[in-house]
């Protein structure tokens, strides 16, 4: 049995000073490497200062120096003098180096003796790997790698701290300038703060960090202050925008990660943030670069104040007044034309205002699309602006008139000739126009009215566009708001079959044609609910005419018997052929122009007062209907008196000196003034106010005056009305017992069940 020696303390740590601690020593001061030792064949690889063998051995001192019984017990002894041989290093070889340098020259020599006290550590804690995992622990003192750590933090940092962080921030003012560093010495210097952190990063935050940011605040307030001075706006942007990207960049190149949220706030502030109100003052500013139609510098604008908390808001508010002044420069423009319009054609035909206005629609859409990327905040200001000046007064001729007929020209057969596309493309953007309308009921009513006759005249260019304009509506506004606009196409589509039946029901007749008195006749029926409100004038029909209704009545009764027929002339239409000049014509008209060339069946002359009796129309539409066959661009009767008026006392006879080459001829009916019905508008905006106040009511129970006028004014999508209207309908709706007023206070209702 053999018995291990003791091994004394002087005795082992003599081995461990000469043969480690000294040979590390002469390694790191002159880069000598024992010629026994050996090298790893990859170069790349860091170089072996000892070989296994001497690392063996000196592990197992320490080892055996650690596990002897007390008092042979060595560890405490040995991490004391772990730290006492690391720090008589540093004060003997690395503290006098680093003493009279400053900037790169401190920088370099630095991070060498930094690199340097790494290996020493490294090998340092492989010579004591024993000591550290179990006299560390038990005894709960600094592990060996992170006292190693804190003596050259203590003895090294401590000292040169202020220098060096000095000279980084020269170093790296003097990259923002644009001179070339070595961005591998300032990323080692960091990392060096980092390293000593221990893996919190409270050097680098204190000792680097805390100087650095307000270090590059100043540099930037300097140079926001230059360039306020010297460039446009879109040239300040662009520096800013330069600036920035290369403090980003900074971070990935050499700084730690958590700075870079920080670093860009600093940069923010002071190139965006803090100048923003004397950039915005610029000549060359928002409204320079909208004028020059600038998309570039716009969309750059839009980037940068962004990143600024409310930095948007300011530009928002510049952007919606730029457009409600564009707008309401051409509205007054408008205003100014209308003046000069004498007719109704004149003011409603010119489709230049509403297309300027698409047009003006179109650029600021395209700019929030490319340049404010959609933003929210822009959408709103462009839609506010809009609605500014799309809801002036603009004289007779309101905006939901003009936009109608717009739609109208476009949709009509006499119309634009237009690529389908470019109906859909039209149409699209007339629905963009149309949202921001209040007056949609409004808008409503007279594009029924125009439907109504496209579809009965057969003037409509495409049925596909006109479904698709109602499509587009009721994506827009809902299923209630184009329900009638839907009833009316399908209506037609139902009486084409119907006309389809009635036809074959005529052919089965014991009478065959002349069961309809000889003349070729069909019917449109319609919903008296979705069409427009016709006036209904009797006439005295001939007799043929007679026949034939009388025909339909029975085949319409035949199919049902919950259904009443009334018969609107007005819309009717007649082809009837008649030779004037010895020349043979198809003259198209409506039901009461047929009804009066048909008293002309040879060279009868006629007065007004006959006329009338004949047809038993009241006096005034005959003196239209009249104007329409002798005074307007188809002459086909000839009238005595005044050639451009209709006397009570003139009288008629076929025109034998008519001259036209056409055979069809189509002559208009006369045209009604009214493009809507005024009173039908007012009277559904107070059904849907008071419906609105009912159901609110009805879901709150009580509500104050002001609150209730405030949640009808939301509910109401299709117009916005009048608080006094409001309060009014809350009137009635108090007399007929919806409501009653709060007896204590009566700015109160409350409603009654």
């Amino acid at each position: 049995m053999s018995i291990a020696s003791i091994v004394p303390l002087e005795d082992g740590w003599e081995k461990i000073k000469n043969e480690g601690i000294k040979v590390l020593e002469e390694f790191l001061d002159t880069g000598h490497i024992r010629s026994t030792v050996p090298q790893n064949t990859d170069p790349k690889k860091p170089r072996n200062v000892f070989s296994k063998a001497n690392y063996a051995e000196l592990y197992t001192t320490v080892y055996n120096m650690c596990t002897q019984r007390t008092p042979n017990n060595w560890s405490e002894q040995l991490y004391r003098r772990y730290g006492e041989a690391m720090s008589e290093y540093v004060q003997r070889q690395v503290l006098p180096a680093l003493r009279e340098k400053t900037d790169i020259p401190l920088m370099k020599e630095l991070l060498h003796r930094w690199s340097n006290h790494k290996i020493y550590v490294k090998w340092m804690d492989r010579f004591f790997t024993y000591l550290d995992r179990y006299y560390v622990k038990l005894q709960s003192v600094e592990p060996l790698h992170n006292r190693g750590y804190s003596i050259f933090h203590q003895l090294v940092f401590e000292e040169c701290k202020k220098d060096t962080r000095n000279a980084l921030l020269r170093v790296i003012n003097l990259e923002r300038q644009g001179e070339h560093i070595d961005q591998d010495l300032v990323k080692g210097v960091i990392e060096m703060f980092i390293d000593l952190g221990l893996g919190n990063p409270n050097v680098y935050n204190t000792e680097f960090e805390e100087s650095f940011l307000p270090a590059t605040s100043d540099y930037f307030v300097r140079q926001a202050s230059g360039w306020l001075m010297e460039d446009s706006f879109p040239e300040y942007l662009r520096k800013a925008e330069v600036a920035l990207n290369a403090e980003e960049q900074r971070v990935t190149n050499y700084l730690h990660r958590s700075t870079q949220p920080k670093l860009k706030h600093v940069v923010i502030q002071a190139l965006l943030a803090q100048p923003q109100p004397q950039l915005l003052e610029k000549e060359t500013g928002v409204v320079y670069l909208l004028d020059n139609d600038k998309r570039e510098d716009l969309a750059r604008m839009h980037r940068m104040f962004t990143l600024v908390d409310n930095g948007l808001n300011p530009i928002a508010q510049a952007f919606r007044q730029y457009v409600t002044d564009r707008g309401n420069k051409i509205v007054d423009e408008r205003v100014e034309q209308a003046k000069q319009m004498a007719s109704k054609s004149e003011a409603l035909g010119d489709p230049s205002f509403i297309q300027t206005l698409l047009d003006l629609h179109d650029r600021f859409k395209g700019i929030v699309q490319e340049c404010f990327s959609q933003d929210s905040l822009f959408q709103k200001s462009l839609k506010e602006a809009f609605e500014v000046f799309i809801n002036r007064d603009i004289g007779k001729y309101s905006f939901a008139a003009l936009m109608s007929s717009f739609c109208d020209r476009i949709l009509k057969k006499s119309g634009e000739r237009l690529h389908d596309d470019q109906v859909e493309q039209l149409l699209t953007k007339m629905v963009e126009l149309f949202s921001f309308l209040s007056d949609k009921d409004l808008f409503a009513e007279i594009y029924r009215n125009q439907l109504s006759k496209r579809l009965l005249y057969e003037t409509s260019a495409s049925e596909d566009a006109e479904k698709s304009m109602i499509a587009k509506l009721k994506m827009k506004c809902g299923a209630q708001f184009t329900s009638k606009l839907e009833g009316m196409i399908n209506d037609l589509s139902l009486a084409t079959d119907l006309q389809k039946e009635f036809r074959e029901h005529c052919e089965h007749l014991d009478e065959g044609r002349s069961a309809l008195g000889g003349i070729d006749f069909g019917v449109t029926v319609l919903t008296t609910g979705f069409w427009p409100s016709y006036q209904v004038q009797d006439a005295n029909l001939n007799p043929q005419m007679q026949k034939a209704i009388q025909v339909f009545h029975n085949f319409y009764n035949g199919r049902t018997q919950h259904r009443r027929l009334q018969w609107i002339h007005s819309l009717g239409q007649a082809s009837i052929t008649g030779k004037l000049n010895n020349r043979r014509h198809d003259i198209v008209v409506n039901s009461y122009q047929a009804l009066i060339l048909l008293l002309f069946t040879k060279d009868e002359t006629h007065d007004l007062a006959f006329i009338q009796n004949a047809t038993g129309l009241d006096a005034a539409l005959t003196k239209k209907l009249l104007a329409t066959l002798t005074i307007s661009k188809y002459k086909i009767l000839s009238k005595s008196g005044d050639a451009k008026t209709i006397e009570d006392t003139a009288t008629f006879t076929p025109n034998d000196g008519f001259q036209c080459t056409s055979r069809r001829i189509k002559i208009p009916p006369p045209t009604t003034e009214e493009t809507h019905n005024k009173e039908r508008v007012e009277e559904d905006r107070s059904i849907a106010i008071e419906a609105a106040i009912v159901r609110i009511m009805k879901m709150r129970r009580q509500l104050s005056h002001q609150q209730l006028v405030s949640e009808v004014l939301t509910q109401l999508a299709f117009f916005k009305p009048n608080p006094k209207l409001i309060k009014q309908r809350i009137e009635h709706l108090i007399e007929r017992e919806y409501l009653e007023r709060d007896p204590n206070q009566a700015s109160m209702y409350r409603y009654l069940a």
